[in-house]
């Protein structure tokens, strides 16, 4: 019978008790696409798994690919940005609260998030992919109230 030190073993609980677990809810990710920008190989899609209930307003994760990198105004290459946006349902107004965008599914740079986020939000407009953001966000299936 081989024998192993207690820290081994230690370890090897942890590993089989995290695996156990499965994915941590902040990193896991539902994504439904719900439209295009600027043509049609560019996708829209958001994180159904990423609705939080804060106040008035529900958060989302919005995320935008596009076909090929390319190069923004603050001269990042990226292929995908995501917005964490947050959505005023009875008002029908949102604000993207903070940016992050992506090369090959790696970072390669983040926005501030804005302070005042809450008194600069903007009507949503009445589109296709703005009108499915809001159903998915504000219908019936829509994250309650705390």
């Amino acid at each position: 019978m081989t024998t192993y030190p207690m820290r081994y073993l230690g370890g090897t609980r942890l590993l089989a008790l995290l695996l156990a677990l499965g994915p941590m809810p902040a990193f896991a990710s539902h994504w439904i696409r719900v439209g295009s920008n600027g043509g049609p190989d560019n996708k829209i899609m958001v994180d159904t798994d990423s609705l939080r209930k804060l106040g008035q307003f529900t958060f989302v994760d919005i995320m935008t690919v596009y076909p090929t990198p390319l190069v923004n105004s603050h001269d990042i290459e990226l292929d995908r940005y995501v917005q964490r946006t947050a959505i005023d349902c009875s008002r029908r107004t949102f604000v993207a609260v903070k940016t992050t965008g992506y090369l090959k599914d790696k970072p390669v740079g983040t926005s501030r998030e804005l302070r005042d986020w809450r008194i600069m939000t903007v009507p949503l407009p009445h589109d296709p992919t703005s009108n499915r953001i809001y159903e998915i966000v504000c219908g019936s299936a829509a994250p309650k109230p705390n």
